[in-house]
């Protein structure tokens, strides 16, 4: 089974010619720093400074040696800015700009993540292309095919990433893109690797991190059985989502908290359907992310929420967010009577227009 060691460093005269493990770390420096920091990342996930490097004339020069390979970070200013570099024997570039991001080459693996970042520039350049437009067009079937034209695009991306991460379970490259997918909410596309990297690197802070995270996020996904949660009422009480779901057509279950503007801006689209098709067997239950009682009380009245809510008042510790693997709100699923998610992150006249179909002409 494969584990990440620490990084084995020396300075360059304890350096031998003949080791099979020499690295060197060298580049350019366009920012007004005369030195850097170079720090291993630990499997907790905190780092261990190993050097500070002078930079001379705009560059600077780094050596060590390396009994596997292993992600350091590069830090201009302390903590104030780091790139990072997977160590492995060679000679790696990374040359540092005045502002902006930057990538290592020179290794195999350090190709490999500036060979990545070409990748998926690609689609984010195509999609940056389009966004503004997709805002300036009326709703309508142009907005709609234009909407749908990011969505593929969005999708298309996701496989790119999801297939140079599936391609290195076996190595420490697979961790570096861990990271890329913490926020990005497509786990079908990388479960099978979060297992194996689990499996190969056990006691990494980021194989545990990230697969936890996707077997929370694979609980969203429609044609799931949903999970259930069970927290207190603004009243006091206690309700849990098995106490509704059984008694409605379907759920809304509405992933939010007081102090998210995005969330709160929802609601009134949230009102609506409620207020639709609530009697006729539609239910939405508001779980908050919120960690004051009393602005989680103001803000049911505020917005006029009349619908079921309920939370654990924990904030990002919660509940909700561990089992359901979520990072970031608003997030929404829709669970049909049999306890089966039909959908999930349903907003705008999105939800509107779901329900609509699903109701028909009633």
């Amino acid at each position: 089974m494969k584990k990440v060691h620490l990084l084995w460093v020396a300075v360059a005269m304890m350096l031998t010619a003949c080791s099979d493990n020499r690295l060197t770390i060298s580049g350019t420096v366009e920012r007004d720093v005369d030195s850097l920091s170079i720090a291993v990342m630990l499997n907790d996930n905190n780092d261990t400074l190993l050097a500070k490097i002078p930079v001379t004339d705009g560059a600077y020069m780094w050596e060590g040696t390396a009994d596997s390979a292993c992600i350091i970070r590069v830090y201009c200013k302390d903590s104030r800015g780091f790139y990072r570099v997977i160590c492995e024997p060679g000679n790696i570039t990374l040359n540092i700009p005045k502002e902006g991001v930057a990538y290592p080459s020179g290794t195999p693996l350090n190709d490999s993540i500036t060979a990545y970042y070409d990748a998926i520039a690609k689609y984010e350049e195509k999609y940056n292309a389009l966004i503004g437009t997709y805002f300036e067009t009326p709703a309508g079937e142009k907005h709609d095919s234009i909407g749908q034209e990011l969505d593929d695009i969005y999708q298309e991306q996701a496989q790119c990433m999801a297939g140079y991460l599936n391609r290195h379970t076996n190595d420490i490259l697979g961790i570096y893109l861990l990271r890329e997918f913490q926020l990005f909410g497509h786990p079908e596309y990388i479960e099978e690797a979060t297992k194996q990297l689990q499996q190969n690197f056990p006691d990494n802070f980021w194989t545990k991190f990230i697969k936890e995270l996707v077997e929370g996020q694979m609980r969203c996904l429609p044609g799931r059985k949903y999970t259930d949660l069970k927290m207190a009422t603004p009243d006091g009480g206690e309700l849990s989502l098995s106490d509704v779901v059984p008694n409605n057509r379907y759920t809304f279950v509405d992933f939010w908290a007081s102090w998210c503007g995005p969330c709160c801006a929802e609601l009134p689209n949230v009102k609506a359907v409620w207020e639709k098709y609530h009697n006729k067997g539609f239910e939405v239950v508001g779980v908050s992310f919120d960690g004051d009682v009393e602005k989680w009380k103001a803000a049911i009245e505020k917005y006029g929420i009349k619908w079921l809510n309920m939370s654990d008042l924990k904030g990002w510790g919660c509940a909700a967010a561990k089992v359901y693997g979520i990072t970031g709100i608003p997030r929404t699923l829709l669970i049909g009577q049999d306890g089966i998610i039909i959908d999930k992150d349903l907003r705008g006249d999105k939800l509107m227009k779901k329900m609509d179909e699903l109701f028909g002409d009633e």
